[in-house]
């Protein structure tokens, strides 16, 4: 596929509504990974709603500081509490105590920047629709006069500066004064924030780090200002204009410290159609890093609205998005502090951008991170007396001294650690790039691996007292907690897929930066806790023998929340279709077949393990994203089974107008799965793709480096091309009976070996 084709058939996948769209799930998603616009169509008025990755309530509270202790302190009082610890008054008051300050303040949260709303009347315009182009990111109005002329408002955010232009037009491509009135509405201060600051031409609001007496303290405090432009000649009013009719405006959000916001007076000048071709520039290099074409429509148009909205979420130099993205209004996009989880919804987001060729927006995940280092190291030593780092559970992207949620049933899930770190591992493995490993990766990674270590080989670590070392306490995700008698907290399968993953890749790490002598200790103790690991935990079921996430659980009575019975097949990468025996293999699939899962959290996740154990079925997989889908395309966070932590009369969509989950823009993961494999040391072509259908992709990304174009149609391969960016030795399963290189080199067999340099590019056909 060339670059053309590829935006052409982003084209073909615009988002489109033939109504208006009121409602702030129904309206159109912008966004350049910093500033986020939700575009709205009323039939009295467009609103554009902006959010930011940046504009935070950064106060934050930290009462629970002095309460946390340590864990030996807590653990062994839990220890010497007899039967179930829950009902202990100590422990309660305690776990009370640490998450007093999580639970009872709002803050730190996302702050919803504001909301501009462009009014015309309603007896001389009509909106029809709209259409949201996100090959170019153009968002297009379509409206009608009494007469049947029609008329265009036209929207787009700049990539490169967070200001959006607003144009509208007749059929004849001439400029329109349609609106009557503007009004620009911030969002009421609330929790003791002081009031916005009303300017001639838009507003300010101070986002105070903790306290605020009046006295600015310069790089501390925040602030942001959302400044307009409705015509040169046109004179601001304050919040809200309405003195003659205008067709054009522009909305510029400048964010940062107090002294920095103060300096910008004035909103960009009108410059629509520059502004519009720079951003076509921008999509169009974006576009061009991969591309599919597939029969399936629902498909294919799945995997090009999320790669869209991706990158409206995420730039390389963007922050790291929280569980909602740069898309709020009032509470929308706040729930849960729109913190960062470190259990999956984090991570989630930033699975399958390497195989798409996408890992330039890999960044802000890693930048958060490194972010988290300080309170992680400190964590790892104050509380647990150990070397390296512990993750938090859950996280903020301002200053923290103390883990935010230091409960034992949620900030001990000791797999967080390992988790946080693993796709900086696959940065490496997908980019090969060494000294990227070397500066920023490896830190991280040894960190995460040094206290994992620590934890599995510290006194009373092992309470089988047999060979093996083992996880304890482990926290099954959203499941158990700590339960009576230990009974549910030794060795979970997500702490044992995790920490193998992690230690392995520092084992591989230490060797490719020839670290062997300065890592020799932690080296050494790695392999000697790998040599005597723990088996994952099994269990059997009126179905047959089936994975389950801990021992003595009933696998015929348990309703999970998130796979956790599952991840050492995806994320943990341990066993797949690949490299598992035949009995391995065989009791993943029927672990699958048999999982139960709440909902809510499976949507991408379940379908992604399915994909790479070869078994998904995409007909189910369609039907569950369009139970899921809102009227603006993005999917929701939808229950579906009750029974576990759910009551029979629960609400299955009470998480649906929290936010936009932007979690599930990895939907297009699960669907690259489906054309290619290359997550091992061997590429697949087609795993889970009926070749009788056409499916092309181009710019696809393996572990080691390869590029890989391919094409298959009538019930075989047309083609793969290879493309080596750093050199090396690729492997791949071979589609045909035979294959050649254009080259008089022919492949037989059930595997094509081909050494190449950098750069260099091999496209193999049937013989």
């Amino acid at each position: 596929m060339d670059n053309q084709t590829i935006l052409s058939t982003a084209k073909k996948h615009s988002i489109k509504r033939d109504i208006p769209s009121p409602d702030f799930f129904e309206g159109a998603l912008m966004g350049n990974g910093n500033l986020g616009v939700v575009a709205c169509t009323r039939p009295d008025a467009l609103v554009f709603y902006f959010g930011h990755n940046n504009i935070w309530d950064i106060r934050i509270e930290e009462g629970h500081k002095n309460s946390v202790g340590t864990f030996d302190e807590i653990w062994n009082k839990i220890l010497n509490t007899p039967g179930d610890v829950h009902n202990a008054k100590w422990y309660n008051d305690y776990v009370s105590a640490v998450t007093d300050s999580y639970h009872r303040f709002v803050y730190p949260r996302p702050y919803p920047a504001s909301a501009a709303y462009l009014f015309f009347d309603r007896k001389g315009f009509e909106v029809l629709g709209h259409t949201l182009d996100i090959s170019t990111g153009l968002f297009t109005a379509d409206m009608e006069d009494f007469n049947g002329r029609k008329y265009y408002v036209r929207a787009v955010l700049s990539m490169k500066k967070d200001t959006v232009f607003i144009s509208a037009v007749d059929e004849d491509g001439k400029p329109a004064n349609i609106f009557y009135r503007m009004v620009l509405a911030p969002h009421t201060p609330d929790n003791g924030l002081p009031d916005y600051k009303v300017l001639d031409n838009g507003f300010m609001q101070i986002l105070p780090y903790n306290g605020f007496e009046g006295t600015a303290r310069p790089g501390t405090d925040r602030a942001f200002s959302v400044l307009y432009r409705i015509s040169d000649d046109a004179s601001p009013c304050g919040l809200e204009y309405c003195r003659k009719n205008f067709g054009e405006a522009v909305f510029t959000i400048t964010e940062g410290d107090v002294a920095d916001v103060e300096k910008v007076c004035e909103a960009d000048s009108f410059k629509f159609d520059a502004v519009m071709d720079e951003t076509r520039e921008v999509w169009a290099d974006y576009w061009s890093k991969s591309g599919i074409r597939l029969s399936d429509y629902f498909l294919e148009h799945i995997w090009y609205i999320n790669t869209y909205f991706l990158r409206c979420v995420l730039s390389e130099n963007s922050r790291c998005p929280g569980l909602f993205g740069n898309w709020m209004f009032g509470n929308i996009g706040t729930a849960w502090h729109g913190d960062y989880h470190m259990n999956y919804n984090t991570q989630q987001v930033f699975w399958g951008l390497m195989a798409a060729n996408r890992q330039e927006l890999h960044m802000p995940y890693m930048r958060m991170a490194e972010d988290l280092m300080p309170v992680s190291s400190s964590w790892a030593h104050d509380f647990y007396h150990l070397d390296g780092a512990c993750f938090p559970h859950s996280a903020y992207p301002v200053p923290m001294t103390v883990m935010p949620y230091p409960s034992p049933d949620w900030g001990w899930e000791i797999f967080e650690t390992p988790w946080t770190v693993q796709s900086l591992w696959w940065h490496y493995a997908y980019t090969q790039d060494r000294e990227l490993l070397s500066r920023r990766i490896f830190p991280l990674i040894k960190a995460a691996t040094a206290f994992l270590a620590g934890y599995m080989t510290r006194e009373g670590a092992n309470p089988c007292g047999d060979d093996k070392y083992h996880l304890f306490p482990t926290i099954v995700p959203e499941k158990y907690g700590l339960s009576e008698n230990f009974r549910f907290n030794l060795d979970g399968a997500v702490d044992l897929t995790f920490t193998k993953f992690i230690f392995k890749a520092f084992v591989e790490a230490v060797e490719i930066l020839d670290k062997q002598s300065e890592e020799k200790e932690l080296c050494d103790t790695v392999k000697k806790i790998l040599s005597a690991y723990p088996e994952y935990p099994v269990g059997h079921a009126k179905w047959g023998d089936v994975y389950i996430s801990v021992a003595n659980e009933d696998p015929d009575n348990v309703i999970y929340n998130c796979p956790a019975n599952l991840m050492q097949i995806f994320p943990g990468e341990d066993i797949d279709a690949q490299t598992a025996d035949e009995a391995e293999l065989r009791l993943a699939k029927n672990s699958w077949r048999h999982h139960y899962n709440e909902g809510g959290n499976d949507l991408v996740f379940y379908y992604l393990i399915g994909a790479r154990l070869g078994i998904i079925d995409l007909e189910k997989f369609k039907r569950h994203i369009r139970y899921c889908m809102l009227p603006n395309e993005t999917a929701a966070d939808r229950a579906t089974l009750t029974g576990g932590r759910y009551a029979y009369d629960s609400n299955l969509d009470f998480m649906i107008r929290m936010g936009i989950w932007v979690e599930n823009f990895s939907l297009h993961a699960v669907i690259g799965e489906c054309i290619i494999w290359g997550h091992t040391d061997t590429i697949v072509l087609f795993p889970n793709w009926d070749t009788h259908n056409f499916a092309e992709f181009s710019s696809f990304r393996t572990k080691g480096a390869f590029l890989v174009d391919a094409e298959c149609g009538n019930g075989e391969v047309s083609f793969a091309r290879i493309t080596s960016e750093k050199g090396g030795t690729v492997n791949i399963k071979n589609p045909w009976n035979e294959a050649t290189d254009g080259h008089g080199n022919v492949y037989s067999g059930d595997m094509i070996t081909l050494s190449l340099n950098a750069g260099e590019t091999v496209l193999l056909k049937k013989m």
